[in-house]
Formats: C-alpha cells, structure tokens, sequence
C-alpha cells in the first residue's frame, strides 16, 4: 500500500507487479528510501508535477474557441517545463527565467541541442482561449490581455488582480493605474519564441533604451 500511494504521489503512475515483487523481497532498512530516490529520479516525476505549473499559467495546446485553432508550437514549453522540474531548476530561476528569460545575459542552454533553453518560458502569457471570430476587437484585445495579468498575479503573486480593471481594489491596496501598468508590460509583447530549436531569438518584450527613457521623464 504505502509503495503504491509513493508512486502515484511522485509519478502518477501504478507500479509494476515485478517492481512491487522486489520491494516486497527487499529487507534492507532503507528499501523506502531508495524507492523513493529511485522515483524522484524517474523522467515521469517531471511530467507528473509539471502538469500543476501548467493548471497555473492555463497551458493548452489550442485557443478553445469555436474552431479550436491549435498552437503547433505549445509542446516546447510544456517540454521544458518538464525538463525543469526534472532537473530540480531552482523555484527563483523558474519565476526568472518566466518572468524575462529572453533578457538573461547567460541563458540555460538545452544539455544536447544547445538551444536557449530559458527563452521558452517566455511563451506562459500566450496560452488560453481567444476568440477567432471576435466582433469588437478592441474589447477582445482587452479581454485577452486581462487574461494575462490575470495569470500572471494568481500564479506569481497569489493576488486576484483583475477586478482592478474596472476600479481600485477593494481589498487590497492595488490601483487600476498599477493595473493598468501591468496591461501595458503584455501589450508590448509580440508572439513568443517557442521553436525549440533555434540556438537563439530576439527578445519578445521590447526593453526601453535610455532615450526613451528621457522622452518619458520628459
């Protein structure tokens, strides 16, 4: 019983009977202990845990809507992901590299390909519904970039912020100009780079350079 409930805790998947035939012969005192090992080292344990990251940022691999348009090139986050949590990445390099991995001066590379691996968490605020025939753009646009900051302040700040798009929060001390500056971080975004083939991609978000800073400030 406790070898089962081990293996669906770490990998979601049932033993084999040859698997629970040697735990049950083995009667060394630390046979639970190299199970485990044994199972935190297992590439399912990855696919297994990834999969709540996934629920968190609402990865699919299709828009949802009506004609379910796919997103052929989704697989790569969820692969990284994967490999992520299969390489025991650090908590604060995952929220990093999620957050502006296009931007890191010295990016993971994949250990056989090379390709920049911490590039394709960038991909996280392009998955969800959208709608393919959308009568007000303007409000589409809006409706799915909310769903952006959304996901973005539920999974890396645990706040609901959304309700701030109509009015200050009511609860808590967030502003629908701090809202609304959140909206603007995703609105400058362009399309991830999610091959996971490339050595390299441009930056997705657009960094202002010192002169633009100064036109601001002006």
């Amino acid at each position: 019983v406790w070898m089962r409930r081990a293996h669906f805790t770490i990998t979601g998947l049932p033993p084999k009977p040859e698997e629970v035939q040697a735990f049950l012969d083995d009667s060394s005192k630390d046979r639970k202990r190299t199970l485990v090992r044994g199972l935190l080292d297992s590439p399912h344990y990855g696919e297994r845990w990834a999969r709540h990251w996934m629920d968190l940022v609402r990865y699919a691999e299709s828009r949802g809507h009506e004609g379910d348009a796919i997103l052929p090139n989704a697989y790569h986050y969820r692969d990284y992901l994967i490999r992520a949590f299969n390489t025991d990445l650090p908590y604060d390099a995952l929220v990093r590299e999620h957050l502006a991995g296009d931007l890191l001066e010295t990016p993971r590379r994949h250990p056989e390909t090379g390709a920049n691996e911490s590039i394709l968490a960038t991909a996280w605020p392009f998955f969800g519904e959208e709608n393919s025939t959308a009568v007000d753009l303007r409000l589409d646009e809006c409706d799915r970039i909310d769903n952006k900051v959304d996901v973005l302040s539920k999974a890396f700040l645990g706040l609901t912020v959304a309700c701030a798009r109509c009015h200050d929060h009511k609860f808590d001390p967030l502003s629908t100009k701090e809202y609304y500056s959140m909206y603007s971080f995703f609105h400058s975004a362009a399309d991830p780079a999610m091959d996971g083939n490339k050595m390299e991609t441009p930056p997705v978000i657009r960094v202002p350079s010192k002169e633009d800073e100064k036109k601001l400030a002006s």
